[in-house]
């Protein structure tokens, strides 16, 4: 049931969602970053959650300055810690 409603919330975030969550979290991201992020979110969020997110964050690496990408991995393990008892 959690997979189904992840996967509705996942389906209705918007590229703007993305900047604005970035912005909130004082990460400035380009339209290119934003579209990337878009790409891995709608492609790997069960690897993300439920699988393999070391071998995600691994490729999306490659795709972003290096202190960047630690924003972003350190915001999604936050995160996850956070509400990982809700998956």
């Amino acid at each position: 049931m959690h997979r189904l409603l992840i996967a509705n919330y996942i389906k209705q975030i918007k590229k703007d969602d993305i900047y604005n969550f970035g912005i909130l979290n004082n990460i400035k991201l380009s339209s290119e970053e934003i579209d990337i992020l878009y790409h891995y979110l709608n492609n790997y969020w069960e690897e993300l959650l439920y699988g393999n997110a070391r071998g995600v964050f691994s490729k999306m690496e490659k795709e972003f300055e290096k202190d960047k990408f630690l924003k972003i991995k350190n915001l999604f393990e936050e995160y996850f810690n956070k509400y990982q008892n809700f998956l």
